[in-house]
């Protein structure tokens, strides 16, 4: 089975899923997918393996697996803090003239679903839709500072993969710089995932004062000096707490305190 014919299946199979939310069985599936039955198990197996899809041995179904509600849970959290942040993204855009970019949780990585660039030459290896590791970037560490951080080692690992000579090899040592990044109020990527750029981000909160988000400002490392440092950390600062509180958040800096 070729990988393109296997792709339509699986979404042929997800689609025709998604609409009994009781689940099908095997019988109704080969029936409504009208796939051969070999194929179809085989399909349905690598797809239960893969969370996409989960079976219920006590009523013999299978339904949409976690996988798929981890994927919506993400794209809905997405939808909803883009338009609010937008406009303060270009705001702080404008002031700086510096790219600005908006990124949320997904399992150990961020996505990036937002990107305000600026009118200056710059290559990021980030791009809206893209997932990098949180703990290499500054802005995933802003997220991951507002976490518990039972939850931070349910992540990872305690040896973490590198990508440059500065990225945090270990999990004891990122906890730590979370430590410093609560302290500090704002999270930095001094270039451990990209050695030539220097980045301050600022995670978001919303509802109960839970991290929703984190928005970022990143320079190219010639650029940068420690006055632009404490230019930007002020700037982002200011403005999501200003988006914090249009998301719900009573505290927007509630995140500093240990949890």
């Amino acid at each position: 089975m070729n990988s393109v014919k296997s792709a339509l299946r699986v979404a042929d199979i997800l689609e025709i899923v998604s609409a009994h939310p009781p689940g099908l069985t095997f019988s109704e599936l080969l029936e409504t997918s009208q796939l051969p039955k070999s194929s179809l198990h085989e399909l349905l197996t690598t797809m239960t393996q893969q969370r996409l899809l989960t079976y219920n041995h006590l009523t013999k179904r299978y339904s949409l697996g976690s996988r798929i509600w981890e994927w919506a849970s993400t794209w809905a959290q997405s939808l909803q803090i883009v338009p609010v942040a937008w406009p303060y993204l270009q705001t702080i855009r404008n002031e700086l003239n510096e790219t600005v970019q908006l990124a949320i949780l997904d399992q150990g990585n961020v996505m990036y679903v937002a990107k305000v660039e600026s009118s200056h030459p710059l290559q990021l290896a980030s791009h809206v839709g893209i997932r990098l590791p949180a703990y290499a970037t500054g802005i995933g560490q802003a997220i991951l500072a507002a976490l518990p951080k039972t939850d931070v080692t349910r992540l990872y690992p305690d040896k973490l993969p590198t990508y440059t000579s500065l990225t945090t090899p270990t999990l004891q040592k990122l906890l730590d710089k979370l430590d410093v990044t609560r302290i500090d109020g704002y999270a930095t990527d001094w270039g451990e995932y990209s050695p030539d750029i220097r980045c301050v981000a600022v995670p978001i909160l919303g509802m109960n004062n839970h991290v929703m988000a984190a928005v970022s400002i990143s320079v190219p490392k010639d650029r940068f000096s420690s006055s632009h440092r404490d230019r930007m950390v002020q700037t982002i600062t200011h403005y999501s707490r200003l988006i914090s509180h249009e998301c719900g958040a009573t505290d927007p800096e509630a995140w500093r305190t240990p949890q």
